[in-house]
């Protein structure tokens, strides 16, 4: 009980001192871990700038879509909030989503980067509260 505690003190923790850097990945936890599992849909402005998706785009033909996986590395922003998402290639616009369900086995992790030192963390500590899946949705035109 008292470790259910910190863990949730230190996910809030994670949730709000993620805002300003990562508000698309805070959002998702967020809604994850306090939301009844309605749709969320995030603001577009990083999604059309995010390296990952732009060269993506540029290899896509309209009408197509793809799932697109990437190392952290290549855009540690928007690894912290989708990895594995859908994306497809409009005439004047881009439509990304992703259905968000955490691990509940132990072996996914997710590293967060702090710069001097990571951290590494199991998808499933979220579970100590009641987490329910959802899609989430963002578009941009182009």
């Amino acid at each position: 009980m008292i470790i259910s505690f910190f863990t949730k003190v230190f996910l809030i923790s994670i949730m709000i001192g993620s805002t300003p850097i990562f508000p698309e990945a805070s959002k998702i936890l967020q809604h994850y871990c306090f939301g009844q599992g309605e749709k969320l849909i995030l603001n577009s402005n990083y999604f059309s700038k995010s390296p990952v998706i732009v060269s993506n785009l540029e290899k896509m033909r309209i009408n197509e879509t793809r799932i697109i996986k990437f190392n952290q590395s290549d855009d540690w922003r928007l690894s912290y909030a989708i990895n594995g998402f859908h994306m497809t290639k409009k005439k004047n616009k881009v439509i990304i989503k992703q259905y968000i369900k955490f691990d509940h086995s132990g072996r996914v992790f997710t590293y967060l980067n702090f710069g001097i030192f990571e951290l590494k963390i199991y998808d499933n500590i979220v579970h100590v509260f009641n987490c329910k899946p959802f899609w989430v949705y963002s578009e941009f035109e182009i």
